[in-house]
């Protein structure tokens, strides 16, 4: 965390002052170069490496061609064709602007000042910013020895009233995940009055990942507090678009819409992530390249004596502790940008072989240096 959002003092007479609150806001840290700074690899923001097909971009030109017009309403076109894919009605379905809007939504939806959210730690950084922002409390649950999820500690967390349990899975930064039998044992045992929210922004690199279209379908149908929020930003290759999703009973999507604001999705971000539904021989091979990424990062790092954890997602988590500023000042004097968690670790994110490469170059230098 970088230290509050925002900076509230004294603002000056006749200026108004927002929400007091702001000042216990994290700010969300940069995963990337700022501003006159250039990097030869840049593995710190999740973003796939490739640019997006021909046909993609082909998609967003003529979209362009529209522009005066506004786009659907609710992105309706978007919303069906994610539902045939799913298997799911149309109504239990909406898309955003990226899946954090979407978290964003239905914690404003569900909680009000004061209700706890309950959600395992470290995990995504922009939620504290979204609970906090809400006015509710985020109860933060310490991941295992392994740095995943513990599902007996969550449940121990429920037993005071939880309006909400957020679940990332696989979980950002770690990687890590509950194998499916577990997740369902926690959803199972998770009381039915509390929204669950199954965070699956990664969830096409996982072992699960042949049942990832599948899987809400068949999880939605067995729990109706469950929301489950997807994203074409990692795999599909579209970060730069900002298009999320969210699966959810309709009395949860109905909520969601709510307090959504109109025309979520610009008819260009629409467009690009139609035309990548169409493609997915080309989602496979991006997907099957960050494997292989992955795969030579995770033996490579480790084989230098690194504590790497078992991730399926596309990045490492290196669990190097205090040392993580030096390790990322090192890799940015390499021309190689990660994430850095202050005192807890490094997130590097898959990229081309070269990247891969001089991560491996570089972190045996830190090693020995």
């Amino acid at each position: 965390m970088l230290g509050p959002m925002f900076a509230i003092g004294d603002q000056g007479a006749g200026v108004p002052k927002p929400s007091a609150r702001l000042t216990e806001l994290p700010g969300y840290g940069r995963g990337r170069a700022g501003p006159g700074i250039a990097f030869a690899h840049r593995l710190g923001s999740n973003e796939a490496p490739d640019p997006p097909s021909a046909a993609v971009q082909a998609a967003v030109a003529k979209a362009m061609t529209g522009a005066h017009r506004y786009p659907d309403l609710r992105g309706e076109t978007l919303a069906e064709a994610l539902a045939n894919r799913h298997g799911l009605p149309a109504d239990m379905v909406a898309v955003s602007a990226g899946s954090v809007t979407m978290l964003d939504q239905l914690i404003r939806a569900y909680c009000d000042p004061g209700d706890r959210v309950i959600t395992p730690w470290r995990s995504y950084e922009a939620y504290p910013i979204i609970v906090g922002g809400a006015g509710a409390r985020l109860v933060e649950v310490p991941l295992d020895g392994r740095h995943r999820l513990n599902a007996a500690a969550i449940l121990q967390a429920c037993r005071s009233e939880a309006r909400v349990v957020i679940v990332c899975n696989p979980n950002n930064p770690t990687g890590t995940v509950l194998a499916p039998d577990e997740l369902e044992a926690l959803l199972d045992a998770i009381p039915a009055q509390t929204l669950i929210i199954l965070d699956e922004a990664y969830a096409d690199y996982a072992d699960e990942a042949a049942m990832v279209a599948a899987s809400p379908a068949r999880r939605l149908a067995r729990h109706r507090n469950l929301a489950v929020l997807r994203t074409f930003s990692k795999a599909w290759g579209l970060a730069g678009m900002r298009v999320g999703y969210c699966l959810a009973d309709r009395s949860v999507i109905a909520a969601a819409n709510a307090v959504a604001p109109p025309f979520p999705l610009p008819a260009t971000a629409q467009a690009a992530a139609l035309a990548a539904l169409a493609e997915e021989d080309v989602v496979a091979a991006r997907i099957a390249a960050s494997l292989e990424q992955r795969r030579r990062m995770y033996a490579g790092l480790s084989a230098l004596g690194f504590e790497v954890a078992l991730s399926q997602a596309n990045f490492v988590w290196l669990a190097v502790g205090a040392e993580a500023e030096v390790l990322t000042l090192h890799l940015s004097a390499a021309g190689i940008a990660v994430r850095c968690f202050r005192g807890e670790g490094v997130r590097v994110t898959t990229g081309t072989a070269a990247a891969t490469q001089a991560l491996l170059t570089a972190a045996a230098s830190w090693l020995s240096r």
